[in-house]
């Protein structure tokens, strides 16, 4: 995490130091074209981050659980494993505890 803000306040950096300055533009590929680099930069890192940030947050947040005692009954009395009255007594017996 640190590294992709390294990078992306690099980035930003050059998206916004697109004048030049007495060394010359930023990377050197002439006016308006360092500002597209930088925006390329940006959108690049963004595309990359975004999957895997996304799908640390969502695990992070994500309040419904599949592996749940009443899911997993669920799913056992949806395959035909338990009988509707032994569903029952698990159902009950989960919600009294």
């Amino acid at each position: 995490m640190k590294t992709l803000i390294a990078i992306s306040s690099f980035s930003s950096l050059i998206l916004f130091a697109g004048c030049a300055g007495p060394m010359g533009p930023p990377l050197g590929l002439g006016p308006g074209c360092d500002e597209l680099a930088g925006i390329a930069i940006m959108t690049t890192i963004v595309a990359f981050a975004y999957r895997p940030l996304r799908k640390q947050f969502s695990n992070r947040f994500n309040t419904t659980n599949s592996s749940s005692p009443q899911n997993i009954v669920r799913e056992r009395y949806a395959r035909g494993e338990i009988t509707q009255e032994e569903y029952q007594q698990m159902m009950q017996h989960l919600s009294d505890s």
